[in-house]
């Protein structure tokens, strides 16, 4: 025994020896001799000057340390200034023990007075693509090296100071300087948490990033990485707690997201500073806002927002937004509800006028073509393109002082077939329910739309509006329409199905009349001459001709019925507006029909001379000269005033019930009105202008009909 540990003990002293030796010749060594090696080599690898012009320092024991000083790298030859990239000093420190167990253990790292350049010419050639690098040769899947997973190095503290970060982009005209005042990393062990504190500036905006991140060990082992960051930059603040990973190679996350700002304004200016024009953008909303969420991946394609909750000043959002990106279309699924979303508060009064001022000015027509329904490619494409499920709720919706209540919005689009359901909202007391689709899966869409309104009270809405003694009553609307085509023009040409509106049992307001005239008040003189009796739009749409059903418009004292129809192919008019009286009283005034014409871009109007010259010769002139002058009295002025005598043309026909129960509408016959000799006709305050000649009048009301509608 003794014999075996007196050859160990020698074993050991030589070991040590060979320690010493080797040590001793390493110190002796002078390593800046190398300095022309590296420099070579770096040349060889990348085509660019390598230069170090402090000395490189090597101190060997148990924790050696390299130290290297004033190292430079020089830029490409088109490159704005010599050097791409120049390091003032670096520094590391490492443990040999832990090389026995195949471990790499840093146990310190000092960077400082970094200045990089990076940047690309008008071409788009980047100053880190070198010139004289080998391509690098492909390795089998199996082939590792011949070494095995390399192990991560355990870094137990990073120091980054004073480090300059340029980019410079000729082609787009970006332009960025990062200065990261400090970077400080530090790990107790492999297994312990990665503490992290950065603070820096980026194009004249502070930042800073603190909190911890999870192991080296985890991140090595591919467990999920956990961590918890609190970042302060752009006038905001982001919370990131939660973890993120790759187990069994395949990317999750699970992060809980806190992003909070006192203002989008303040954020925005600061923003500008990495995209110039964002301070421009003129918000429509202002206050803090907010965004807190549960940022969720499952796998590469997979990723959501669950209990999003989201808002600016008064607005909020809450629900989910997901995506899948693995299939064979994008898809997107996005449920979200709002309990109040004021559209006024996003549409400022201001800009609101300037738009309507706008809208007024600009014609309704194409600029091409002088059409209305453009004939535009719709984007069949991009609705084959994605898949989307999305679901709106709202409590309450404000736009023009209309409140809109209980919307509901459904939206599915799969495979190019677009269909919209539900599509509900209580409005004015009543209900509006919808269902659209939009087969866009072929060469042409085919087109489905279904809209129904029940009991709809339009004198609440506008009262709504601030706008009151117009009229009182409710409505109801159906809408049934198919069709198909590349483009809403052609849809439009080939349009079937019908529309209907119904309003009975209302009222006609004082200011309703006065629009017309202030005669019209005398005119209408009883409750019972106001009252709306039925008002119905029946239109049957056939291959693009939308035919007049039922035109009827009928109070106590006065019928309007409406005959004729439009062509949706060519966008041209056709239809004739009858106003008959009903009663005596109302026979004096002027019973006119009215042509309308022209197209729906530019709509024309006008009387029809023939019934102006055999109803109403005899107060043609007066009636012409009031209009021209402004009275607009159509129904205004008194025609006869002989007691005792006929006083105009009155038709009691019944237009209300076959046009409420469906039925097609005609106009009827007329007949004499007869007045008691005590029975005045109405009065009109309009004084009568003698007449030169007929035409003369049928011109003059004409243009002060045209006038009305701003022609």
């Amino acid at each position: 025994m003794g014999r075996w540990m007196k050859i160990i003990s020698i074993v050991g002293v030589l070991f040590i020896a060979l320690i010493v030796a080797g040590i001793a010749i390493l110190k002796s060594m002078d390593f800046n001799e190398y300095k022309g090696l590296i420099a070579e080599k770096a040349k060889e690898a990348t085509g660019r000057d390598l230069k170090i012009a402090g000395d490189l320092n090597l101190e060997i024991s148990l924790t050696p340390k390299l130290a290297v000083e004033g190292v430079s790298f020089s830029n490409a030859a088109w490159g704005s200034r010599p050097e791409m990239v120049s390091v003032k000093k670096f520094a590391a420190e490492m443990s040999l023990m832990p090389l026995l167990s195949g471990q790499i253990e840093i146990q310190r790292v000092i960077l400082e007075g970094v200045d990089l350049l990076a940047e690309k010419d008008k071409s788009g050639k980047a100053n880190w693509e070198f010139g004289g690098a080998k391509p690098a040769k492909k390795m089998d899947k199996d082939d590792h090296g011949g070494g095995g997973d390399a192990a991560l190095p355990v870094v137990h503290k990073v120091s980054i100071k004073d480090v300059k970060v340029t980019y410079k982009d000729a082609q787009s005209g970006a332009d960025y300087a990062l200065d990261l005042q400090n970077v400080d990393l530090s790990a107790d062990g492999s297994s312990a948490p990665l503490m992290l504190d950065v603070n820096g500036v980026i194009n004249g905006q502070t930042f800073k990033v603190g909190g911890q991140l999870g192991s080296i060990a985890a991140l090595a082992g591919g467990d999920m990485f956990p961590l918890k960051l609190d970042i302060a930059a752009l006038a905001t603040t982001i919370g990131l707690d939660g973890q993120a990973g790759v187990p069994d190679g395949a990317p999750k996350a699970d992060i809980k997201l806190a992003l909070k700002g006192a203002a989008l304004a303040d954020t925005l200016k600061a923003a500008d500073a990495l995209s110039p024009g964002l301070k421009d953008i003129k918000l429509p909303v202002s206050g803090g806002f907010h965004v807190n969420s549960q940022i969720k991946m499952a796998g590469p394609t997979k990723v959501s927002l669950e209990n999003l909750d989201a808002g600016i000043g008064d607005i909020s959002v809450k629900g989910r937004v997901a995506a899948d990106l693995g299939g064979k279309r994008p898809a997107v699924d996005v449920a979200l509800t709002t309990d109040t979303l004021d559209l006024d508060k996003l549409m400022p009064k201001s800009e609101k006028k300037d738009e309507a001022a706008k809208t007024a000015a600009a014609p309704a027509a194409d600029k091409g073509d002088g059409r209305v329904f453009p004939k535009d490619p719709l984007p069949l494409d991009g609705l084959k393109a994605a898949d989307a499920k999305v679901k709106f709720d709202a409590n309450k919706i404000i736009v023009q002082g209309m409140q809109v209540t209980a919307v509901k919005l459904g939206v599915n689009l799969n495979a190019g077939k677009l269909r919209v359901s539900p599509l509900s909202a209580g409005f004015g007391g009543g209900k509006i329910d919808g269902d659209v689709s939009l087969d866009a899966s072929g060469k042409a869409a085919g087109l489905k739309a279904k809209i129904d309104v029940k009991g709809v009270d339009y004198g609440m809405i506008l009262t709504q509006r601030g706008i009151t003694d117009i009229a009182e009553g409710k409505v109801d609307a159906n809408i049934d329409v198919s069709g198909n085509g590349a483009s809403v023009r052609q849809i439009m040409a080939g349009l079937n199905g019908k529309s209907r509106i119904v309003t009975k049992d209302g009222k006609l307001g004082s200011a309703a009349l006065n629009l017309v005239s202030t005669d019209l008040t005398s005119v209408f003189s009883s409750n019972d001459d106001k009252k709306i009796i039925c008002g119905v739009i029946d239109h049957r749409i056939t291959k693009g001709m939308a035919n007049t059903h039922a035109v009827v418009f009928e109070t106590g004292g006065l019928s309007v019925v409406g005959t004729g129809g439009a062509n949706l192919a060519d966008e041209t008019l056709k239809m004739r507006v009858d106003p008959r009286s009903k009663k005596p009283n109302l026979a004096s005034a002027a019973m006119v029909p009215v042509n309308i014409k022209g197209t729906f871009a530019k709509p024309d109007w006008e009387l029809d001379a023939a019934a102006l010259a055999g109803n109403a010769a005899a107060g043609a002139a007066r009636v012409g000269t009031a209009l021209a002058t402004g009275g607009l009295s159509l129904l205004a002025e008194a025609l006869v005033k002989k007691a005792g005598k006929s006083s105009g043309m009155i038709d009691k026909t019944d237009y209300c019930t076959p046009a409420l129960a469906g039925k097609k509408v005609e106009p009827g016959e007329m007949a004499e009105a007869e007045t008691k000799s005590e029975e005045k006709p109405a009065a009109s305050s309009t004084e009568a202008v003698p007449a030169k000649k007929e035409e003369g009048a049928v011109e003059g009301i004409t243009k002060g009909l045209k006038g009305l509608f701003g022609n």
